[in-house]
């Protein structure tokens, strides 16, 4: 008696929710005529899935949550649902769905992938630096909660390499915004981002001019000592870029700094780590769960 009331359930459901054309339709007579065990359907949904048949994947996970709803592939299945809506690009549907397994299995091993899929549907909408960076903000505090609550997860990697370009995304924006005060004169407004990208985005792209805008700055604020001490952060970390050679001409008619190619070590410039600078900015991708 149960599962046919599961079954007019799911159905009435789909056909309440479904406004898109695109939408999956399922006939009462699939699950009738199942020949498959839970596994089988399970493994079958994943192959509709490297095969891109989305829809004919999420069939599959639907007969397996109502045909064997004590099944441990029917708790997976809910996950591996959000993971095609999200290659179906429905980040609604996605997020709805990671909230729904994290409400029902909240002691699963697998609640670390709900929360990544959530963070995911964030992190695809990064726009780019010129335009609002919400979705940025948000993406970057629950890949961030992922690390600490989960750590050492076979999705850290992956979430540090995307958190790597967020840091350059957010870093970019605020250079972008300090570069606009500074043209219309307002140095201490620019000098406030470019503190930020200093103390909280040193290891992002953007370093190096922030090192030489807050040099410039400092130096035309006749606060010379201050302009040394970031030049020599600059030429500690990085003495080849253009940047500093900028910030060393700059500086170089305040004292005879060429008679000593070390003239920074007296500052004691801080290291910086610059992580891989390799260009991540279609880096999209997304790990499954099967």
């Amino acid at each position: 008696m149960i599962r046919p009331i599961l079954i007019l359930l799911l159905l009435f459901v789909i056909s309440c929710s479904s406004n898109d054309n695109d939408d999956y339709k399922i006939d009462q007579s699939i699950y009738e005529n199942n020949l498959l065990n839970d596994q089988e359907l399970f493994v079958l949904a994943n192959d509709y899935i490297d095969s891109k048949k989305f829809d004919a994947a999420l069939i599959e996970l639907d007969k397996l949550e109502v045909l064997f709803p004590s099944s441990e592939y029917a708790n997976k299945s809910m996950l591996v649902k959000a993971y095609i809506n999200f290659l179906k690009k429905d980040y609604e549907k996605t997020r709805a769905l990671a909230e729904m397994y994290k409400s029902y299995y909240p002691g699963s091993k697998d609640i670390v992938y709900a929360n990544y899929l959530e963070a995911m549907t964030y992190y695809v909408l990064i726009k780019k630096t010129e335009y609002s960076q919400e979705n940025t903000d948000i993406a970057l505090d629950k890949f961030n909660f992922i690390l600490n609550a989960y750590p050492n997860s076979k999705y850290e990697i992956d979430i540090l390499i995307k958190i790597r370009l967020i840091d350059n995304n957010l870093a970019a924006e605020k250079l972008n915004i300090a570069k606009f005060y500074l043209e219309k004169g307002n140095t201490n407004g620019s000098l406030v981002y470019l503190i930020d990208i200093f103390e909280n985005h040193s290891s992002s792209l953007s370093i190096e001019e922030t090192l030489f805008l807050i040099t410039k700055i400092y130096y035309s604020l006749s606060e010379y000592e201050l302009a040394k001490n970031y030049a020599s952060i600059l030429a500690y970390n990085f003495p080849k870029s253009k940047w500093y050679q900028e910030s060393y001409n700059m500086i170089n008619g305040l004292e005879d700094v060429g008679k000593n190619k070390k003239w920074y070590e007296k500052y004691n410039p801080i290291r910086i780590f610059i992580k891989n600078e390799e260009n991540n900015s279609n880096n999209i991708s997304i790990q499954s769960i099967r």
